[in-house]
């Protein structure tokens, strides 16, 4: 979970930040506040439920 001030992410850039595969997902920052950048190592963990709003990410994972 890492707050950014990102608009958007390529999938190239998110694999480049780990040898593991990760599954991703984000929401944009609002000018210059906020963005949330959110991931896991599929390989451990499943998504067992995920909401987001204009201001949250929330993701309920699962240990493999």
């Amino acid at each position: 979970l890492q707050e950014t001030i990102r608009q958007n992410f390529s999938m190239f850039e998110l694999q480049g930040l780990s040898r593991h595969q990760f599954a991703w997902q984000w929401l944009p920052a609002a000018g210059k506040s906020g963005g949330i950048l959110l991931g896991f190592r599929e390989d451990a963990f499943s998504v067992e439920d995920m909401d987001h709003g204009e201001f949250f990410l929330s993701m309920s994972i699962m240990d493999r």
